[in-house]
């Protein structure tokens, strides 16, 4: 499956509207309450505009919209942004389509951005994500302890980063 990135727009909101209250998509997620439209359409203008995120919308080859992912909490000083991926759609799960935008948003931060540290954070209990991350050559850099309250109890997070120069001699696949 061809899978790309191209810019978040505000037309994407109905596309995100189909999962981002659906809690096998985005159950990973600290609670956020059910999300309306209107919250949802502030929230892809407020990433549109904003200095420390870049957004990216998921499409396969034809266009279709799968998701979404983006680098958020840029640290310009420091060129660092964690990385962040929601596939929403469920048919295209366990095809790869996550390992491939992760490295898409490498490409993007290393090479389009100039950032020099990307990395993300995942429950510590989320094998699927720490799998993911050792895959694509990342370090992990220690437990986040009772870092977010979700579901009625604390949960541990791991921290995972790559550096640019690690990336480029994994060959920046």
């Amino acid at each position: 499956m061809d899978i790309s990135l191209r810019p978040l727009a505000e037309s994407d909101v109905d596309d995100l509207m189909t999962f981002v209250n659906d809690p096998e998509i985005v159950g990973n997620f600290a609670a956020l309450g059910k999300i309306t439209r209107e919250q949802e359409v502030a929230w892809v203008q407020s990433m549109l505009r904003s200095d420390c995120d870049r957004v990216w919308a998921i499409v396969d080859g034809d266009g279709r919209f799968l998701g979404n992912c983006g680098i958020h909490k840029i640290w310009w000083p420091a060129r660092n942004g964690r990385l962040g991926i929601v596939v929403g759609a469920r048919d295209v799960h366990g095809q790869g389509v996550g390992t491939r935008v992760m490295r898409l948003l490498l490409q993007k931060g290393f090479e389009e951005l100039g950032l020099h540290k990307l990395w993300l954070v995942h429950y510590a209990e989320n094998a699927r994500m720490r799998h993911l991350a050792h895959k694509l050559g990342m370090t992990p850099e220690g437990v986040l302890r009772d870092e977010y309250f979700h579901e009625g109890r604390f949960h541990d997070m791991v921290r995972h980063a790559i550096l640019k120069p690690e990336w480029a001699q994994l060959g920046s696949t």
